[in-house]
C-alpha cells in the first residue's frame, strides 16, 4: 500500500464546551491507520474562534504525543485578510515542493486553501488529491430543527477558489455523512470513562441531545477522513457543482446545472454504513493505542 502523505486543515474544538468533537476525531481515525504520514496541520475558524481553535489543537497534539509541524491559518475569510497566513504559506511551500504527492484532507473553513491560491494562482492543483467536508444538496433538517451548514459556507469566495482550482476534489456532504452515526455505547467501546477522549465526546453527546433531541451524533469529519484512507468503503457518485458564490455563502451545492459554470466533483456515499462505523471505531481504537504508547500514558 502506497503511503499518503496528508495535509490537515481543521477547525479542532476537541476540548471546548459545547463545540464539536469531530475534527479531532477525524485525526485520531488517521491516526489509527496504517501508511499514512501526517506531513502538517493547519488550524483555521470555524467551530471556534482561531485563536481558541489553535489553543486547543496545541494541547491535542501534545496528549496524543503528535510530532508533526502546526501551522497558525487566518482567522477570518479572505475578504478581511491584510496579509497571508502561516498556514497559507505552508500549504503554497509543500505543494511546491512535492507537487501531486499530497493529499488534502479539509474539514473547516476553506480560507487557508483559498488564501494559498491567492498566494500562488494554480498551487491547489498540485495536491493528489483535496477532501472536503461540507456543504448540503438539500435543507439538512435533524428531527425537525434545521442544521446551518458551516464549512464551506464560512469562506464562500475561498470555497469558490478551491472547487475551480483543477484539483481532483471530493466532498463529504452532510447529507451523505448522516450514516456515520455514533451513540454512548459505540464509543463505550473504544473509550474508557474517565478518560479526556470520554469527556469531551460525552460532553458532546449531552449538547446533541439538548440541541436536536438526537441521543448520539453523527461524525462528520472522519467520514472525510476515511473516504481517503479507503475509497472502497464508498460508492463514488461524480457530479458537476455550480460555481456560484451565493449558493456556497449558504453552503449549497448545486449538482448539474448545464448552464452555469462549474467544476468536477466527487460526492461519495457510504455503501455499509455498519460495516463503515465497525471500520472506524476499530481505527478509533488502534488510535488511542497509538497516542497512549506515544505520550507514555496509560490506558
Amino acid at each position: 500500500m502506497q503511503e499518503r502523505r496528508v495535509l490537515i486543515d481543521f477547525d479542532n474544538t476537541f476540548h471546548l464546551p459545547g463545540c464539536d468533537v469531530d475534527d479531532a476525531l477525524a485525526l485520531l481515525y488517521l491516526l489509527g491507520c496504517d501508511g499514512v504520514r501526517i506531513e502538517g496541520i493547519c488550524t483555521t475558524y470555524g467551530n471556534s474562534t482561531l485563536d481558541a481553535v489553535h489553543a486547543d489543537t496545541e494541547r491535542l497534539l501534545d496528549a496524543w504525543g503528535v510530532a508533526t509541524p502546526l501551522h497558525r491559518g487566518a482567522p477570518a475569510p479572505l475578504c478581511e485578510q491584510a496579509s497571508p497566513s502561516p498556514a497559507a504559506r505552508a500549504i503554497v511551500e509543500l505543494l511546491e515542493t512535492a507537487p501531486g504527492q499530497i493529499d488534502i484532507l479539509a474539514t473547516g473553513s476553506t480560507t487557508n486553501l483559498g488564501a494559498a491560491e491567492r498566494i500562488a494562482p494554480g498551487t491547489l492543483a498540485r495536491a493528489r488529491s483535496i477532501t472536503l467536508m461540507g456543504g448540503v444538496t438539500e435543507s439538512l433538517a435533524i428531527n425537525g430543527r434545521i442544521m446551518d451548514e458551516l464549512n464551506l459556507s464560512c469562506d464562500a469566495a475561498a470555497t469558490l477558489a478551491v472547487l475551480g482550482s483543477g484539483a481532483r476534489t471530493a466532498i463529504a456532504t452532510s447529507q451523505n455523512c448522516l450514516p456515520a452515526f455514533f451513540t454512548r455505547a459505540d464509543m463505550q467501546e473504544v473509550l474508557a470513562a474517565g478518560t479526556p477522549e470520554w469527556d469531551a465526546c460525552e460532553a458532546w453527546f449531552e449538547t446533541m441531545d439538548a440541541q436536536y433531541d438526537w441521543m448520539g451524533w453523527t461524525c462528520w469529519d472522519v467520514v472525510a477522513a476515511a473516504y481517503l484512507m479507503h475509497p472502497e468503503l464508498f460508492e463514488a457518485d461524480e457530479r458537476t457543482v455550480t460555481l456560484y458564490e451565493r449558493f456556497l455563502a449558504v453552503g449549497y451545492l448545486e449538482c448539474d446545472h448545464a448552464s452555469a459554470p462549474s467544476a468536477p466533483v466527487n460526492l461519495p456515499r457510504i455503501q455499509d454504513p455498519d460495516a463503515f462505523n465497525r471500520h472506524v471505531l476499530s481505527a478509533w481504537q488502534r488510535g488511542i493505542e497509538r497516542t497512549r504508547e506515544r505520550s507514555g500514558a496509560s490506558a
